[in-house]
């Protein structure tokens, strides 16, 4: 999607933006150029810029980039020592109880399925020490609801990898457009692939050679025109993507520390109306 990153606060040693969902933070697997780093540093001629987190590509929000190398590890070891707070916001299916829920849960990412999945203890109270997933703890408090979805203040005191969208979906309330951790039978708009997740696992998952040929055949008779610039783009098929890419519905907010404060608007999808 050819949303803008919106550059928040410029100091002298720091920058906050807000990035867009569907961009990723760095260069990464089929992204080189098109990253939240790259677009600063040839829009805005900002480098070097070093990322103090992390926000999956399809998570928007703040994100807070270092000016230099050493505001940067200063950063690390005050989110390594746990004098950061986190917030977030998802908007996820179901009425969302009233009470702040606290989940401790491990979560254990698969690097092939490229999804996480949570572990706990079982019903006997025996220890966790045999299972693989990593300490998790994340704390929810509902902001609002419509009676059929409710918008979530997500506190993550860790930082896993998917911990918020699995950890949501522990509690039975998914984010409500998260096609990797939704049931197939809450959303018939989950069910028509209109979800940013189906569009990326499609077009990360490698094809096929022979159903590869076939396509090429096939998509010859489409309109694609090939872009010059780009030397591999004769190589790469334009699939994945219809047309209805949407960011998901996980947003950073805020990031604090002990002696500063950044925050980001708030978007669109969080006013149930």
């Amino acid at each position: 999607m050819s949303w803008d990153v919106e550059i928040l606060c410029e100091e002298p040693d720091v920058l906050t933006v807000c990035k867009p969902a569907s961009v990723p933070v760095h260069p990464c697997g089929q992204y080189r150029k098109n990253t939240v780093v790259g677009i600063l540093q040839a829009e805005y001629g900002l480098a070097p810029l070093f990322p103090v987190h992390r926000l999956d590509r399809l998570v928007s929000g703040l994100l807070i980039l270092a000016r230099s190398a050493s505001r940067a590890d200063l950063f690390r070891q005050q989110i390594e020592s746990g004098a950061v707070q986190k917030r977030y916001i998802a908007r996820v299916i179901g009425v969302f109880p009233d009470k702040q829920q606290v989940v401790n849960a491990n979560v254990n990412y698969n690097a092939r399925e490229g999804r996480s999945t949570v572990e706990v203890g079982d019903n006997q109270g025996n220890s966790t020490a045999s299972l693989k997933g990593k300490a998790a703890c994340t704390k929810f408090t509902r902001i609002s609801t419509n009676g059929k979805q409710s918008i979530v203040l997500c506190e993550p005191v860790t930082g896993r990898t998917h911990q918020i969208r699995v950890h949501l979906q522990y509690t039975g309330h998914p984010i409500a457009n998260d096609m990797l951790y939704l049931s197939e039978s809450v959303s018939s708009r989950a069910a028509e692939g209109l979800s940013a997740d189906r569009a990326a696992a499609k077009s990360c998952s490698p094809p096929d050679p022979i159903s590869r040929t076939s396509d090429m055949a096939n998509d010859s008779n489409e309109d694609f025109s090939i872009d010059p610039m780009c030397t591999n783009c004769p190589n790469l098929a334009p699939k994945g993507y219809d047309g209805n890419e949407e960011g998901l519905w996980l947003h950073c907010v805020k990031y604090s520390g002990p002696d500063w404060i950044y925050e980001c608007p708030h978007p669109d999808w969080a006013s149930l109306s």
